[in-house]
């Protein structure tokens, strides 16, 4: 059944047309210590800068991040989940890759 909520209140709770999509990705990192660390996460966020997302996240070796647009409601498409997944399949640090599907991030928020 459709929302009988106002365009104005959908827009504010990221409802229904204005919902913002991102995914979530976990990995296993085989670094030797923190600069290791450090670089891979630094490289990954530039990446993700260049496709107009945004990292959130952390850990050491075993890391949960969630990416989503830059956009203010913008959403992060299936083509951004790939080319993330290219990219970290390129990568020596990457032990174990588990790419989640897209997702509504504000329900996703609601859920943790």
């Amino acid at each position: 059944m459709p929302s009988q909520r106002s365009k104005r209140l959908r827009k504010k709770l990221y409802l229904d047309e204005f919902a913002v999509f991102g995914f979530v990705i976990s990995l296993k990192l085989n670094t030797e210590n923190d600069e290791e660390l450090d670089a891979f996460i630094e490289s990954l966020a530039d990446f993700a800068e260049s496709r107009h997302l945004l990292v959130a996240g952390g850990g050491m070796s075993d890391i949960e991040l969630v990416v989503g647009s830059a956009l203010r409601y913008g959403s992060a498409t299936a083509q951004d989940r790939e080319s993330i997944k290219v990219w970290i399949d390129d990568r020596s640090e990457v032990e174990l890759l588990e790419l989640g599907e897209l997702v509504d991030l504000h329900q996703l928020e609601q859920t943790d």
